[in-house]
């Protein structure tokens, strides 16, 4: 009998260690890059709520204020601007989608998206000087990596683009401009070397990074850049970033 029991007990054990190996390889395959599949997706994803947002650190002469109205944040440039920065407080993985909602006030308003920034020596983080007024130069020509998805620039005579950081190396541009001075939807991100920006859900730029070395992860700023005599102003909301 205890002989009977024993067996029976071992064979529930088997069952359950199957099981969860099972379920680990499933999520560890799940977790590989795709082939052939892309964008990036998974179910989960961290929503950054408004007046989180607006504890993200803030760079370059304006100011951040939350429009109850519209339950979105403003960032805007006051005058002398040289681009304001929004930068996350932390660091994401090289395999990252963020979406959102963007209202700029302007047609003036150029809109872009920082993502994987990284000290280009070290591949963390990077140390933004005290002194920092805003200028774009300290984000595509010095010590940090970076991609850069630009998708309201139209008043910089220039679509939708992304490129890779220091540099400002083109690795693909949109057809046409999509965006406008209205809510829009915005999603981009990285999977390892892939890249894409889809906006109000159609995607415009699909592309790879054939540099080498693969960029590391890194944070996501959100910038904004006027012309001359014309400061810039956005809303943004329903952020989600999501790692994979």
């Amino acid at each position: 009998m205890k002989k009977t029991v024993l067996m029976a007990v071992l064979a529930v054990y088997c069952l359950a260690g199957c099981s969860s190996d099972d379920k680990a390889r499933t999520k560890n395959d799940a977790g590989q890059p795709g082939t052939g599949s892309y964008p990036v997706s998974t179910a989960d994803g961290k929503t950054i709520p408004v007046a989180e947002l607006a504890k993200w650190p803030f760079y370059g002469i304006g100011n951040v204020s939350i429009d109850q109205a519209e339950n979105a944040l403003r960032v805007a440039e006051s005058d002398s601007s040289k681009g304001v920065m929004l930068v996350s407080p932390e660091s994401y993985a090289s395999r990252v989608v963020v979406s959102f909602k963007v209202k700029p006030s302007t047609f003036e308003s150029v809109n872009v998206v920082v993502i994987s920034a990284s000290d280009k020596t070290t591949g963390g983080d990077f140390l933004i000087p005290s002194d920092y007024d805003g200028n774009f130069g300290f984000w595509t020509q010095e010590n940090v990596q970076n991609y850069v998805f630009a998708f309201h620039n139209a008043a910089h005579d220039r679509k939708p683009f992304i490129v890779r950081d220091p540099g400002m190396v083109l690795l693909a541009e949109a057809e046409t401009h999509v965006t406008g001075e209205r809510w829009n939807e915005i999603e981009i991100g990285r999977d390892g070397s892939h890249v894409f920006m889809k906006i109000d859900g159609k995607t415009i730029i699909d592309a790879a990074d054939t540099a080498q070395p693969e960029l590391p992860g890194g944070k996501i700023c959100f910038r904004l850049r006027g012309t001359p005599g014309n400061n810039a102003s956005a809303l943004f909301k329903d952020v989600v970033i999501r790692e994979q």
